[in-house]
């Protein structure tokens, strides 16, 4: 039961409807041990302080946005073991971007997220994709004695006899046993496997990329998302892939005269920088909303003339990587170079 964190979740959420339904499924998700909703972010700080959650779902939009957002930091800031997911229309936060993601909230863009929009037919896998993300993060970010409290409480669950309640216990201890035989990075598989993320209008960028790390000995994967949602299909072959390169090209234009990239490869990014998988973003030139999370992972720029000498310099880094044996060693100051042919 790898990454088999139990999870304490708290929801902060004004819209009745979308929250419990969240809640009702949370309660019956497996590892999951308990489940409280506030409408506030008072209520949500006040419930942190007094109570013990390492998991936070919490929609900004339906709450009082400066409230929702410091509540948020603070938090970040004090308690760095709970993981954030925004639940959220997502197609809404978009239209109101300017807003949404002003200052500092535009590390919302790297969070993990749940569309209140994803079909009804969808949202169980969804929502479960959502949690093994969740605890995957929680697995390195846990503190040993967080680790203990839960397995505390799990206990005294369990002692209610309900087969639920030992099935969580069990999953607390086997991950206290995996905590203490997880191998060291230079024990990390040796894959050549590289998860190529893309907008798929890109076809002549990527066609050329894609023979350039093939040639280099790279096995590339590749996983198209839904037009709301990066599915747990995509979410899993990144898991399983060495390595993660983010094509990150213009999509729309924006006021001030740069461009966004689409949403779903910020996703994308956020899935891999999660898992830590070394990173290799090609931003094209004009690129402004690519985010400043992956900053300790290689970033090349590029214009309409220097795609080949940006490829070139990704399949170089990549090449490190894997002759690196200790991935962290790859990690130093943030490298952001000029676009390429220029």
């Amino acid at each position: 039961m790898q990454d088999a964190i139990p999870l304490k979740v708290l929801i902060c959420d004004a819209e009745s409807s979308a929250a419990e339904s969240l809640r009702r499924a949370l309660e019956d998700a497996p590892n999951v041990l308990g489940v409280k909703r506030v409408e506030s972010a008072e209520e949500g700080l006040s419930e942190v302080r007094s109570g013990d959650y390492n998991t936070i779902f919490i929609d900004p939009g339906s709450l009082d946005l400066e409230k929702a957002s410091s509540f948020i930091f603070e938090i970040r800031k004090t308690l760095p073991e709970i993981v954030f997911v925004l639940y959220l229309d997502r197609a809404r936060a978009e239209r109101n971007r300017a807003l949404f993601y002003k200052g500092e909230r535009q590390r919302f863009s790297h969070y993990y997220s749940l569309d209140k929009q994803t079909p009804v037919s969808a949202f169980a896998d969804e929502l479960a994709a959502t949690l093994k993300l969740c605890q995957s993060d929680l697995g390195w970010r846990m503190s040993s004695a967080s680790i203990e409290r839960l397995r505390s409480e799990a206990a005294k669950l369990a002692k209610r006899s309900e087969p639920r309640n030992t099935a969580l216990l069990d999953a607390v201890e086997e991950n206290l046993s995996r905590l203490a035989r997880r191998p060291s990075v230079q024990d990390a598989s040796a894959s050549r496997s590289v998860f190529l993320s893309h907008r798929f209008a890109e076809e002549e960028y990527v066609k050329g990329l894609v023979r350039l790390l093939e040639e280099s000995g790279f096995t590339i994967v590749t996983g198209k998302s839904s037009n709301t949602y990066v599915s747990r299909s995509v979410i899993d072959r990144i898991r399983g892939a060495r390595f993660f390169v983010c094509l990150m090209t213009r999509a729309d234009a924006k006021a001030d005269g740069t461009f966004t990239t689409s949403p779903w490869l910020l996703e994308e990014k956020g899935v891999a920088l999660t898992l830590e998988k070394p990173l290799v973003l090609m931003v094209e030139e004009g690129v402004s909303d690519f985010g400043g999370l992956q900053g300790d992972w290689q970033r090349i720029h590029f214009g309409s003339k220097g795609f080949l000498t940006a490829a070139l310099e990704a399949v170089a880094q990549l090449r490190s990587y894997v002759g690196a044996g200790d991935v962290a060693a790859q990690q130093g100051d943030a490298t952001d170079r000029p676009p390429a042919g220029r």
